[in-house]
């Protein structure tokens, strides 16, 4: 009998130590799958990407050594969404696309879109641009590469003077206008709103203004203003010149900052602006830090000088 006892006792001592050890493993396993899992998520940083002529292909543009794809980052996989003209577009990520050395005129525009390095994404279906006009017609500016959770942490604001956004006729009222004067103590020259956008509690303009020279003192400010009154300003001091002042080529004419993209990304409102030029665009985020306009993280710049 009692040897009965004891070989029962080894018995249940083996199954209850098996039946730990699977349920260590199991944790473990699970610890395992919910790291993995945190790494698979992990938010990436929008990023500015080139466009082929209709918006069917996307480049994030990036230099290999020797002209030899490396090994794609992880990362790379996780950007879903291309943003563009207020819109969320699915793509997919198609890896790397080697320099055509041959061909390559070092433009970032679309018809040198196929001669340049860098990490590909295409549509999943449909493109930007759906009725060209003609050969010329197509995507001249940076669109916008986002992952996931960007689009679920972001709000976009609808931009309502979008159509005509390019050509000088917001005008200024006068309040606002005397306003800026006051505040650098020198009189206007020019002066629109470049974009005019709303939240649910204001209404904004995103203002370009290029005041009298002080000798060779020149002076451009983009401004944000809410509800007619200047909020948060960035100011483009230079040196006064004739023929480039602020840009190559600009005419001694202050353009300013043009918003792209108006969101509010975890409830902060974030400017996505554009800086147009004779030799390209320099693009850059702005979001509000007391009252200024501060540069954020996501910026790229696209040489697009004629031939």
């Amino acid at each position: 009998m009692k040897k009965h006892l004891l070989v029962i006792s080894l018995l249940a001592l083996m199954l209850f130590g098996c039946g730990g050890n699977n349920q260590q493993q199991q944790t473990t396993n699970t610890d395992a799958a919910e790291v993995e899992a945190e790494v698979q998520v992990a938010p990436v940083p929008p990023v500015y990407v080139l466009s082929d002529q209709f918006g069917t292909k996307f480049l994030l543009q990036a230099n290999f050594e020797e002209n030899v794809a490396p090994e794609a980052p992880d990362n790379l996989s996780r950007y879903k969404y291309i943003v563009y003209n207020d819109q969320f577009y699915p793509v997919l990520f198609k890896g790397a696309q080697l320099e055509n050395k041959e061909e390559n005129n070092f433009r970032d525009t679309y018809y040198n879109f196929d001669n340049l390095s860098g990490w590909l994404y295409e549509m999943q279906e449909g493109k930007l641009l759906e009725n060209p006009e003609n050969e010329y017609d197509a995507i001249w500016d940076a669109a916008l590469l986002v992952d996931e959770n960007y689009k679920n942490t972001t709000t976009i604001l609808d931009l309502k003077n979008r159509e005509n956004r390019m050509i000088k006729v917001v005008a200024l009222s006068d309040d606002l206008q005397k306003a800026f004067e006051n505040k650098y103590g020198r009189k206007i020259i020019t002066s629109c709103a470049s974009a005019v956008f709303s939240d649910n509690n204001s209404e904004y303009q995103l203002v370009n203004v290029q005041f009298e020279n002080k000798g060779d003192e020149a002076l451009g400010v983009t401004a944000l203003v809410e509800n007619g009154e200047i909020k948060a300003v960035k100011e483009f001091p230079a040196t006064y010149d004739e023929t480039s002042t602020w840009r190559v080529d600009d005419g001694g004419e202050f353009g300013g900052l043009w918003a792209d993209l108006v969101v509010l990304e975890n409830g902060i409102l974030t400017i996505y602006t554009s800086d147009s030029g004779a030799e390209g665009c320099n693009y850059q985020n702005y979001v509000v830090k007391e009252d200024s306009l501060i540069k954020g993280n996501v910026s790229t710049s696209l040489y697009q000088a004629p031939l």
